[in-house]
């Protein structure tokens, strides 16, 4: 199991992952947008973890559910990775210069007529992020850091059936303490693993 995610880890990850994406679909059926995975890599304990987010129990779409930072593209946006980064300034705070982005990933469908770019990137360890960091209330209820070998491990890969209000047939889900990683967040999950080689890539049926 990898311990510690270094960017020539994640460049090797993308690679692979190239034509691991969703068949092609009408983009005109939805709605485009992107999120950001962030590794937080700890050189002095040789491990790390992944930023992730609990939204709110209030919103309209989403509400409740564990993700990556991330959104819908607006029109000031010059194309997705701005999305992703304005998106994670807007919901935690964390701004452009405490990380760099490493790539992206191919297009991912979602039963919520989305259409997402995620892209990976790696929190600079030199800077003071931890202080600046804080959740948009408006929108996150909390911010957590999962161990990376824990969401990556195929043995904590589930594969099962949605909640009854979804329109997959199928979702891959994470079970980590009291929080239940599901959807498009355990999918690119499982689609990082097997980038970096620890398991067989996922397929491509949820919806």
């Amino acid at each position: 199991m990898i311990k510690v995610v270094s960017k020539t880890d994640l460049v090797k990850c993308i690679n692979k992952v190239r034509n691991a994406g969703d068949k092609g679909r009408s983009n005109d059926k939805y709605k485009q947008a992107s999120v950001l995975v962030l590794f937080i890599n700890d050189e002095i304990k040789k491990n790390s973890s992944i930023l992730m987010i609990k939204r709110r129990d209030n919103l309209r779409q989403h509400a409740g559910q564990i993700a990556f930072p991330g959104g819908k593209k607006e029109k000031g946006d010059l194309n997705l990775e701005e999305t992703a980064k304005r998106e994670t300034e807007e919901e935690i705070n964390l701004s452009r210069e405490f990380f760099s982005i490493v790539g992206k990933f191919p297009k991912f469908f979602t039963g919520t007529g989305y259409v997402v770019t995620p892209f990976l990137g790696i929190i600079k360890s030199n800077s003071n992020w931890q202080k600046v960091l804080k959740p948009n209330l408006n929108e996150v209820e909390q911010i957590f850091f999962p161990p990376t070998d824990y969401l990556l491990s195929p043995e904590n890969h589930l594969r099962e059936k949605p909640p009854v209000n979804s329109s997959m047939t199928m979702t891959w889900a994470i079970d980590y303490n009291d929080k239940n990683i599901w959807g498009l967040t355990a999918r690119v999950l499982v689609t990082i693993s097997a980038g970096l080689g620890l398991r067989e890539f996922p397929p491509c049926d949820d919806i």
